[in-house]
């Protein structure tokens, strides 16, 4: 493999050819591919179900479930473009040094598109059901395919323009309208993710009308499978026309969080999630415990935020009519093994000295308990939508397996590498959820 002559480029290369290889890291790569192929029959229940003879229902069933996906891809990704343009770890360099702007945003498009391929594969197995109908296969990869390219390119593009955009006369009416006591330039910063969203947002549902008026009999709707496509491309251009103002946005960022310490409360910034739980820890435990949990919420914020948005799809796969709760419980599983793989990640962070120079009782367990802690938001969402939805008995069971669940996979997190928890963890979820 040659080594790329963009310097940035060259770097995103050496740290993946440390980083990329081993079963572990492939295993990890690929697993929402494995993830969305394992729950699709589960999550589509009865619309999957449905006969040959009704292909409407079938098409309805699997084109809602690739709009989902597609608002779900493109949300997903604006947030992660914004970690990565504008929260990237590599900040400390780029504001401090001089840098070739094209060059590195060129390098960072690449290396967005390699982070998030595995995401669009996961997508397309979506549209497996559907195998039999090529014009709702091509429509649905049409969409799902331009949700994910202008995830990418607006989320780059527009937290990059965002600073010149803020001294244009023509967006100074909506900025004045939505930044409050914020100045131009920060309200453009700090909305310019919920802008890329929205207009992906517009995008995707635009595709998904054309692709229901040729459903019912108006080929000319598959034209507006390419609105996404076109905030891709406008994405794109944007990226690159406002890549000097990579020099703008140290600054305004800056200020953002200037401000916002000169109005934060002095305990704020200690504040951990969860953190109140430690007293009821066993007294040994709770020093080890304290640390684990500022550690994951310092270290893995972007992991822990994301277990909200992963109770919210475990609720919504729980939200149905349908008898039993093998879907939601299977989607739950391996929801909670992505909890549960904060173990191998954490310990893999701490410093090899730690555990020599201040040792502490419990240390592994401290690490299970925590796990345990974040992933009651994901049980407790799927129980609460089955109770709602299917009694008192089914969201009980279903409660119950789950916590045995999560208490397996939060103990052996805590004790293996990644490349021992990937396998195990899918054998318990395979054997506490399979119905």
């Amino acid at each position: 493999m040659s080594r790329p002559a963009n310097p940035h480029a060259l770097v995103d290369f050496r740290i993946r050819s440390r980083e990329s290889f081993g079963v572990a890291a492939v295993a990890w790569r690929w697993a929402p591919v494995v993830a969305v192929a394992a729950a699709l029959p589960l999550v589509l229940g009865d619309g999957l179900a449905g006969s040959v003879a009704d292909p409407a229902g079938r098409r309805g069933a699997v084109l809602s479930l690739v709009v989902r996906v597609a608002l779900l891809l493109a949300a997903w990704l604006s947030l992660r473009t914004f970690d990565l343009v504008v929260r990237g770890p590599d900040r400390g360099v780029v504001d401090l040094h001089p840098i070739l702007a094209r060059a590195y945003v060129r390098a960072r498009l690449v290396a967005a598109v390699r982070g998030a391929g595995p995401a669009l594969v996961a997508a397309l197995v979506t549209l497996l059901p559907s195998w039999q109908d090529p014009a709702l296969v091509v429509a649905g990869a049409l969409l799902l395919g331009g949700a994910w390219a202008a995830g990418l390119s607006l989320g780059i593009g527009v937290n990059l323009a965002a600073p010149s955009l803020a001294v244009r006369d023509g967006i100074a009416p909506v900025l004045d309208a939505l930044r409050g006591p914020n100045p131009r330039a920060q309200a453009a910063l700090i909305w310019a993710p919920a802008g890329a969203l929205f207009v992906t947002g517009l995008a995707i549902l635009g595709a998904t009308a054309g692709i229901e008026a040729a459903m019912a009999g108006n080929p000319a709707g598959y034209a507006l499978c390419g609105l996404p496509w076109l905030a891709a491309a406008l994405g794109v251009r944007a990226a690159f026309v406002d890549a000097d103002t990579l020099a703008r946005i140290p600054a305004v960022l800056g200020e953002v969080e200037s401000t916002y310490a000169a109005v934060e409360a002095a305990e704020e910034g200690h504040r951990v999630y969860l953190e109140w739980t430690v007293r009821w820890a066993p007294g040994g435990w709770q020093p080890e415990l304290l640390r684990v949990f500022r550690h994951g919420w310092r270290g893995e914020r972007g992991w822990l935020g994301a277990s909200f948005l992963a109770a919210a799809l475990g609720a919504l796969s729980a939200w149905s009519d349908a008898p039993g709760a093998g879907r939601s419980l299977l989607l739950a599983g391996l929801l909670l093994a992505g909890v549960g793989a904060l173990g191998p990640r954490l310990r893999a962070r701490d410093p090899a000295w730690l555990a020599l120079v201040l040792p502490a009782t419990g240390r592994a367990w401290a690490l299970s308990l925590a796990i345990v802690a974040w992933g009651q938001v994901i049980v407790c969402a799927v129980a609460a939508a089955l109770l709602v939805r299917q009694g008192f008995g089914v969201a009980t069971l279903s409660w119950l397996r789950l916590e045995l669940v999560l208490v397996v996979l939060a103990v052996v997190g805590a004790r293996l590498p990644a490349a021992g928890y990937v396998p195990l963890a899918v054998l318990v979820c395979a054997l506490g959820v399979w119905r």
